[in-house]
């Protein structure tokens, strides 16, 4: 059956239903997805990237301003823990979508640990917990849960999606620590974002890899030793992705030979912060 409307109760009628599409400001096709606006607002305040702590070259964050900023009625950091809050990440609508989002919630998390207990000059600040152990501190409200970093890490991004790459992308606000993205990671080109995620900390000769030919010596983050799941024999793992992003064939070569000692570069747990940083 065709349905015949006079045009004035078309017009109605589709006002009516534009109006259903359209919540709190948002077309409801996109409300699906977190919408990044202020996190970016927040991002492009209050990181500052290239600059250098203790040697170590970081993006940094300014937690003062952060801090003076939270005495305002909306703040930029107030109004993301509130988007968080009221966000159904059920209502993602892929993987792509999901991996960029709990990637920024990390983020936010850690942000967020600092900023409950600031002043800290380190994530593992017995401020935060006397073990030094921040990890399983519930610290971040999205929808009806909170949830810890440790849970957002290994229960969601490495248990649910078993993906490697994310290691260069969620930061624990220390100078070892990939950088921090100055940009929002988003589903449409999460994994391209990644991987220059890779390629930058891997050049980074006191964060990710350091390779000493003329000793015999390789020297490789942590954070391949750290995440037992991903990586159950250590850097040997992690080797046929950190050749990916290596520019040289003849280093490439020279990773996979195994023909070297494995070392591990010392982590640095001091806080990526402005005020430190030249």
């Amino acid at each position: 059956m065709v349905l015949s409307l006079k045009p004035i109760a078309y017009v109605a009628l589709v006002v009516i239903l534009l109006a259903g599409m359209w919540i709190n400001g948002f077309p409801h096709a996109s409300a699906a997805n977190f919408p990044y606006s202020t996190y970016q607002q927040f991002l492009d305040r209050y990181v500052v990237p290239g600059k250098y702590i203790g040697g170590i070259k970081v993006n940094v964050v300014d937690y003062d301003a952060i801090q003076r900023d939270r005495e305002k009625p909306d703040s930029l950091y107030d109004k993301v823990l509130k988007q968080l809050v009221n966000f159904d990440p059920g209502n993602l609508q892929n993987k792509e979508e999901e991996i960029a989002f709990w990637i920024n919630a990390y983020n936010i998390g850690a942000i967020k640990m600092i900023m409950d207990h600031y002043p800290v000059d380190s994530i593992r600040s017995t401020k935060i917990n006397w073990l030094k152990n921040p990890w399983n501190k519930k610290i971040l409200t999205i929808g009806n849960e909170t949830y810890s970093l440790g849970q957002i890490e290994h229960d969601i991004l490495i248990g649910k999606y078993g993906e490697p790459l994310i290691h260069f992308a969620i930061v624990c606000a220390s100078l070892s620590c990939p950088d921090l993205s100055p940009q929002v990671y988003e589903g449409a080109g999460v994994m391209e974002q990644l991987e220059r995620q890779a390629q930058q900390f891997l050049h980074n000769e006191k964060k990710g890899l350091w390779m000493r030919r003329e000793k015999g010596e390789v020297h490789f983050s942590m954070i391949f030793k750290f995440d037992k799941k991903t990586f159950p024999n250590g850097v040997r793992d992690a080797i046929p992705l950190i050749t990916r992003f290596i520019d040289k064939e003849e280093d490439r070569e020279y990773l996979r030979s195994g023909d070297y000692k494995i070392k591990y570069l010392d982590y640095n747990w001091d806080l990526n912060t402005s005020s430190k940083a030249r």
